[in-house]
Formats: structure tokens, sequence, C-alpha cells
């Protein structure tokens, strides 16, 4: 897969909208070591109500498309988290603007972009232990791989594989923001709910674009 069209990233979120809210209770139980134990269902809220704005509507750019689902994030999910990711998406529908359809470069741009927004918005940088520790890995892996003349479907692979690798490292970090930074080593061991999330999108991105 060399392209994304508007209408296929329409059906790529709906997708990660799905697979977010799939593992709801999985979320549920890894903030519950160190938090509330409702980001499943903070984040499984948010996501369900963009697959519904989606399903109702068709669109003409992919800007609209990343802003609607940026609002609705910050507006449904509520807390810390929703304007978290909102963050990235509007990153995201800023890089895209003026564009029909994504390469693996561009892509990597957009995301680069929502990298930056969410930074900016939570100051959090790699090593806080949160879902930068998926993401920026991510990004650089997905726009090493495209810088390489990677696909779509093999860039949006790496990037996966590097969230992974990123959520995995954060069972040997110490929480400097949120709630998890008051238990300081008690968060030591289980994995950030936060990066956990994020993975799940990037995961269902790339599972989208491999099945194409």
């Amino acid at each position: 897969m060399n392209v994304i069209t508007v209408e296929e990233l329409r059906e790529m979120m709906i997708c990660v909208c799905d697979s977010v809210a799939a593992e709801e209770r999985r979320l549920c139980e890894l903030d519950s070591f160190v938090g509330d134990g409702d980001h499943g269902v903070t984040a499984a809220r948010g996501f369900r109500a963009v697959k519904k704005v989606l399903e109702s509507k068709q669109y003409q750019s992919m800007e609209e498309l990343l802003e609607e689902a940026a609002e609705t994030l910050s507006e449904t999910m509520g807390g810390a988290i929703g304007p978290i990711f909102g963050s990235i998406f509007e990153g995201a529908a800023e890089s895209a603007a003026g564009r029909s359809r994504l390469t693996a470069v561009e892509l990597g741009e957009m995301l680069e972009q929502g990298l930056k927004e969410v930074k900016m918005i939570g100051g959090a940088k790699e090593g806080d232990r949160t879902l930068v520790d998926c993401l920026a890995p991510a990004v650089c892996a997905l726009k090493e791989a495209a810088g390489a003349g990677a696909d779509l479907s093999e860039a949006l692979m790496r990037a996966a594989d590097a969230g992974a690798e990123g959520v995995e490292a954060t069972k040997k970090m110490v929480a400097k923001k949120g709630r998890a930074k008051f238990l300081q080593e008690k968060s030591l061991g289980h994995q950030d709910a936060g990066a956990t999330s994020m993975w799940i999108v990037l995961k269902a991105m790339s599972d989208y674009c491999a099945g194409k």
C-alpha cells in the first residue's frame, strides 16, 4: 500500500476506534496499578464517539476528518487524557492540510507534528512514562523506514514494533506525569496505560494497511 486516500483514512480511523474500545478492560487493569483504573473507560468512550461521527458522514479532506476526530476526543474523553489525545490528532490535521492522499513520508510528518503538539500540551518527554514513550520511537521508526523507501504497510509495521518496545520500556520507568507520579517506584514493573493505548492506535493503523 503506497498511499492512503481520504476514504481509506476514514476506514483506518474506524478500525482504530474499534481496537481501542475492544481493549477497554485491559487498559483499566493497567491503569489500576498506578491510577484511577478508568483509563480504558475514558479511552473507549472517546474513540466510540469518534467512530459514531466518522460513520455519519463523508469527508472531502484529511484535515477536516482529523480535526473532527481531535475535537471529539477532547470533548468526550474528559480528564487530562482527552486534550492529550486530541492534540495528537490536531497536530496531524495541521500537517495534513491541503492533502487528499498520504504517502508513508507524509504520514510520518503528520505523526511527528502530532508528537510535537502532545509534548507542548502535556509537557512530557521521553522517559516520563507517558504515551510519548510509545509515540516518539514509533515516529522515528516510521520516518526512517519511509525515508528508506518503505511503503505504508512496512513503515507502519516498523512504527508499531518500535512503539511496542517503547511501551515495554515504561515498565522500568518511574512516572513523572499524572496521578502515577505520586506513587514513584510503585509504578515500576507495570507498563503505562496511556502508552499502551497509543500503541493500540498504531497497531490498528498497521493492521489496516497490511490488510489492504
